[in-house]
């Protein structure tokens, strides 16, 4: 029996499930159909069955015992009785083996727990990056039903919640998931599809060098480039590495250098040594900036040695200066993070010439030179340091600290306390704070409202630091050149004069920045002023400035709130000066001080 006609009834009926059995009433496609089965009717009986009852449901009146919504429920039921016992359930195709991918992951999560991570993975919007990264860690992605989704990510628009699914996410679940991504990604494809190769590569290891060596020969750019990057250190690829450092894309050539780094094949150092003589120098210069160890450094310190010669030589005419400083700068950033007895040579050169190449304008060598010799130590490098630092005041960081490494107290005092003015003073004043104290940020709750604000956090040296490294006369030094900061670290209990600065400065800095006034704050507590009195140096420094502040920093405003309820009135005359957040500050102070009356 054909099932054609029935299949179409089927259809037709549940149409009417959905836009209501009422409608069946006069329905133009039923009605189509009535012939049709009456026709059949006259072979099979139940096709007759059938037409009757699609024409009674079509013709039924709104008022009949038997409503439309019964009779279509009636109809259905034989409808779906004949399809199952007249249906055909044999397949028409050829049979063959199911594809199947096995795979150890569970499903031990609920679907209301899943479902958040999962509309992250597939959505866009704002607040995504922080479901993920916390399912991540919660262990979410280990249900079996996150995978696909995860996989999708590598997708997203959001290039960093894209790369911690790269980076993060997929390589948890281990090789298994090699050959879904060999399905998913297209090796013509765009940065999607460059990650998904990078996640191959990362867990697949030499069994998938074959791929990875495909998709870096057949892929589109970016997945080249990732794919490039996987054989690094594979000496069975040099030969496909060198062949790349000589593409039409400088962003390949740059991917092959690197890999060519790893590599310690002698072929391959050529290439990168090559590099240096040509268009490609400073991507070579990058490639080995980025190493520990590589074996070429010591023979770029010679080539740079002789450029150093060039330069001396050509210091009149200076033609040929620009030149010789843009291969001498590829050379430098061939050096960063080396440590070879060449360049420790190399280095000690340029310093005892140092008045020259900073005459050249040659200044970022110098600073590589002096931070290199200055972590070496050693009596030479101060000497070359303390040489260096007379060429200008830049290069007077190097030497202090070496200095307060190697020297006693009293000696550095004697020698950088005779900078009392000008660019010298100034750059000595910076030197000090950094090496006093140090600065972080950090998040603090929101005393005054909901969520969090950023604050400052100081450290500052001990007493006993102090004295172990610095003179005491650096105190009197600091208050003479109005080094307010550098006071503060330093000051003792009993000293008058530093209290009365102190104060005076504290009235006048303490607003610049958060740093400043932790830092006086803390110095006032060493110069023996208690907290009462520093709480009311802050209402006074307040109420003697005529602009308010858009908003008090964290430490300031904290201190604020311990001030006693004696200051309520102080606060409210301040309040006409304030707007936008500092308003609201100062009205959570004034309210509080309220309710502890009350």
């Amino acid at each position: 029996m054909s099932t054609t006609l029935l299949r179409e009834l089927y259809g037709e009926l549940t149409r009417l499930y959905i836009a209501g059995s009422d409608l069946a009433v006069g329905d133009f496609r039923l009605k189509r159909l009535v012939p049709q089965l009456l026709q059949l009717g006259e072979r099979a009986p139940v096709f007759k069955r059938l037409g009757e009852g699609v024409g009674t449901l079509i013709e039924t009146a709104p008022d009949i015992e038997r409503p439309t919504a019964v009779q279509l429920q009636e109809l259905t039921l034989l409808l779906s009785s004949v399809l199952h016992t007249q249906g055909e359930t044999a397949p028409s195709s050829e049979t063959r083996e199911l594809d199947a991918l096995p795979m150890d992951l569970p499903t031990a999560y609920s679907s209301r727990r899943l479902t958040e991570v999962q509309d992250a993975l597939e959505s866009t919007g704002g607040g995504r990056y922080e479901i993920i990264t916390q399912a991540y860690k919660d262990g979410l992605f280990q249900d079996l039903r996150l995978l696909i989704p995860a996989m999708g990510a590598l997708n997203d628009p959001y290039a960093e919640l894209a790369d911690y699914i790269k980076d993060h996410v997929l390589p948890d679940y281990g090789p298994q998931i090699i050959p879904l991504l060999k399905g998913w990604l297209n090796i013509a494809g765009g940065r999607s599809d460059a990650r998904a190769v990078e996640v191959i590569g990362k867990v697949g290891g030499e069994a998938e060098h074959d791929f990875i060596r495909q998709a870096a020969a057949e892929g589109s750019e970016p997945v080249r480039i990732s794919a490039i990057g996987y054989l690094a250190g594979c000496d069975a690829y040099v030969g496909d590495l060198l062949e790349w450092s000589a593409d039409g894309k400088k962003t390949i050539r740059a991917a092959a250098y690197a890999a060519l780094a790893e590599s310690g094949t002698e072929r391959a150092q050529e290439r990168l040594y090559q590099a240096f003589s040509g268009k490609d120098r400073d991507l070579a210069a990058d490639v080995l900036s980025r190493r520990e160890h590589s074996p070429l450094t010591a023979q770029l310190v010679s080539d740079a040695r002789k450029e150093l010669e060039e330069a001396r030589k050509h210091a009149e005419a200076k033609v040929k200066l620009p030149s010789i400083w843009t291969r001498l700068e590829a050379y430098l950033d061939s050096f960063r993070g080396k440590s070879v007895p060449e360049l420790n040579a190399f280095y000690e050169e340029v310093l005892e010439e140092g008045a020259f190449y900073h005459g050249l304008g040659w200044t970022r060598m110098l600073h590589d030179a002096a931070r290199y010799v200055g972590n070496q130590g050693g009596d030479r490098a101060l000497a070359l340091l303390l040489k260096l630092e007379r060429s200008h005041a830049s290069y007077l960081s190097y030497a202090f600290r070496l200095s307060l490494r190697m020297r006693k107290p009293a000696e550095v005092y004697e020698h950088y306390s005779a900078y009392i003015k000008g660019a010298f003073k100034d750059t000595l004043v910076q030197e000090l704070e950094r090496v006093l104290y140090s600065s972080t940020s950090r998040m603090y709750p929101r005393l005054w409202g909901s969520g969090e604000e950023y604050g400052r956090e100081v450290r500052i040296s001990s007493p006993k630091e102090l004295a172990d490294r610095f003179d005491r006369r650096w105190l009197e030094w600091a208050i003479s050149r109005d080094a307010a900061l550098v006071a503060a670290v330093l000051s003792e209990p009993g000293n008058q004069a530093t209290t009365i600065y102190l104060k005076d400065k504290f009235a006048g800095m303490m607003a610049e920045s958060e740093e400043s006034f932790l830092v006086l704050w803390e110095g006032l507590n060493r110069a023996g002023v208690g907290e009462e009195e520093r709480r009311e140096a802050i209402v006074a420094a307040l109420e003697g400035k005529q602009r308010g502040l858009y908003r008090f920093d964290y430490e300031m405003f904290r201190q604020l709130t311990l001030l006693p309820a004696s200051y309520r009135d102080r606060l409210a005359a301040l309040k006409n000066r304030y707007r936008y957040d500092a308003a609201k500050q100062l009205d959570y102070i004034i309210d509080s001080m309220s309710e502890v009356q009350l």
